[in-house]
């Protein structure tokens, strides 16, 4: 349990660090984090004889942050070709759920491949959506939205769950779930009063509310894709790279899928 708090207050304290400053700070504890969990992902790789060309797609990822770096007002990022493809990306874990498989490549390079595109799609839009229109207001939105309704479907599953969400993570329930998703509703009205009262900005209350309606439903869709990942592959945590929390890819899982929908929703609408 030290271990576990002491582990958390660090990534708290750098989060808050540099989600204030954002631009390059920012930039780089994304890019730490993306290249550990393609490090994660393709471990798991190799446990299923997988040799998945590493360096290659470290370079691939690297490089493609460098594009969002140098691309501040976004003629890439935001552009229908990248949103097409990343939306193509989350569709194929959405059906993967459906239908409780994960498919992996038999080749070496598409290996690779599925573990590139998987996380350029989804860490690259963690530091896009801090960048953004609104970026630091939009991204704590979501950033808030999403721990609120993971712990408190958690507690509240341990509390009232008694119908399974689904077999393919026992403990969660659908009772913790709908607490979760009432927990997302009451944590974004608290952010918007805040907003309101202290800094005199006032949003949308009813898109707001949609919106957070719409992560807690996503952040559990990325919460169950990461655990069906973990048991095609046979292992409780993604690697111990965090003391008593696991690994990058267990504690980003819900936040994947919800920073590029985030980020459209906010940079195009």
């Amino acid at each position: 349990m030290t271990k576990r708090v002491i582990t958390a207050l660090v990534l708290v304290g750098i989060a808050a660090f540099v989600i204030t400053f954002g631009g390059f700070a920012m930039w780089l504890w994304i890019w730490m984090l993306a290249i550990l969990s393609a490090y994660e992902l393709f471990g798991m790789m190799k446990k299923v004889g997988l040799r998945p060309y590493t360096w290659a797609g470290y370079g691939l990822i690297t490089a493609a942050m460098i594009s969002a770096y140098l691309d501040p007002h976004f003629f890439i990022w935001a552009s229908p070709v990248v949103e097409g493809l990343v939306f193509l990306v989350l569709a194929g874990c959405i059906t993967e759920l459906i239908f409780r498989r994960v498919w992996i490549p038999k080749s070496n390079l598409m290996a690779t491949a599925r573990v590139v595109v998987f996380v350029i799609a989804t860490f690259t839009f963690i530091f896009l959506l801090r960048e953004g229109h609104n970026g630091i207001v939009n991204f704590l939105f979501s950033v808030l939205v999403i721990w609120t309704t993971d712990t408190m479907a958690l507690f509240g599953g341990r509390l009232l769950g008694r119908t399974p969400l689904s077999g393919i993570s026992p403990n969660k329930t659908i009772e913790g779930s709908l607490i979760g998703l009432i927990a997302a509703l009451v944590i974004g009205w608290g952010y918007l009063a805040v907003l309101a009262v202290f800094f005199q900005l006032h949003l949308n209350a009813m898109f707001y509310s949609i919106f957070a309606l719409g992560i807690g439903i996503i952040s559990q869709i990325g919460d169950l894709h990461e655990s069906l990942v973990k048991r095609h592959f046979g292992v409780k945590d993604s690697s111990n790279l965090l003391p008593g929390h696991g690994g990058i890819y267990d504690r980003a899982d819900s936040t994947l899928f919800v920073a590029p929908l985030s980020f459209f929703l906010f940079n195009l609408r």
